[in-house]
């Protein structure tokens, strides 16, 4: 009887190297290196005020900054690999992104990271609301050595209880007011007689938010099952609460 012949050995398969590269052709990375410095120099520009609201000023300073640097056509660089296995044919063909709309957006998202929110607060949406709202915010911000926000301001909506929304002048401050007032807000004359109670949290982006209510609901729905505080809000998610209580 004749032998088996061996197993024929796997084809190899240029697949194999689709792997985005581990290195970078370095004239990729200086001219990225210099693009990411240009554009978080206009970032921060747009953030101090320096260039103004008008969208025509943001256009003219984007103009030359805003087209991300094509990689050597000689090497495959890793950012040239990562951008095309996370966008199709056409996402890639597509009309650009308008650049003043990438400043507008970043400029939010900076605003936002220096802004708090309260929910809840009494609104009777008159002329002088967010005078009252200053004078409320500042006299409990004294009292208790928290940070004073530059701007008071309701955002604009049609809710019974606009949110109130205070814009500090860095993320610290903001994170040592809303630490501050979720401390002290149940036991602050000021506070701890509005009904329904006072919620504060940091401003969230519109994906955010899905988040927080939907995970509001869950809290709710099941502690009203369970009879008890079973779980608890932890910023936007939640978590088993290890001092549960009757829920009411």
């Amino acid at each position: 009887m004749s032998a088996m012949a061996p197993p024929a050995k796997r084809k190899f398969h240029s697949s194999l190297d689709s792997e985005p590269p581990l290195f970078v052709a370095y004239d990729d990375y200086l001219a990225m290196h210099k693009h990411v410095i240009v554009l978080t120099d206009i970032i921060q520009q747009i953030r101090d005020g320096q260039l103004g609201p008008p969208v025509s000023a943001l256009s003219e300073v984007f103009v030359d900054a805003v087209s991300t640097p094509a990689p050597s056509s000689s090497t495959k660089s890793f950012a040239n690999a990562v951008l095309s296995s996370m966008t199709t044919s056409a996402e890639r063909t597509s009309a650009p992104v308008d650049p003043s709309e990438i400043a507008k957006q970043a400029y939010q998202l900076l605003e936002k990271s220096t802004r708090a929110v309260i929910e809840r607060a009494p609104d009777d949406k008159s002329p002088n609301q967010d005078q009252k709202d200053s004078e409320l915010i500042a006299a409990i911000a004294n009292k208790h050595s928290l940070p004073i926000p530059s701007q008071v301001y309701r955002h604009v909506c049609s809710s019974r209880f606009r949110p109130l929304k205070l814009q500090f002048s860095s993320k610290s401050e903001r994170d040592t007011f809303l630490k501050g007032f979720n401390k002290i807000k149940n036991d602050e004359p000021l506070l701890n007689t509005i009904e329904p109670k006072l919620r504060a949290r940091r401003d969230l982006a519109r994906s955010e938010l899905e988040t927080l209510r939907a995970s509001r609901k869950f809290v709710y729905d099941e502690n009203l099952k369970a009879k008890t505080t079973k779980y608890i809000m932890q910023d936007i998610h939640y978590k088993l609460n290890d001092k549960p209580r009757t829920f009411v």
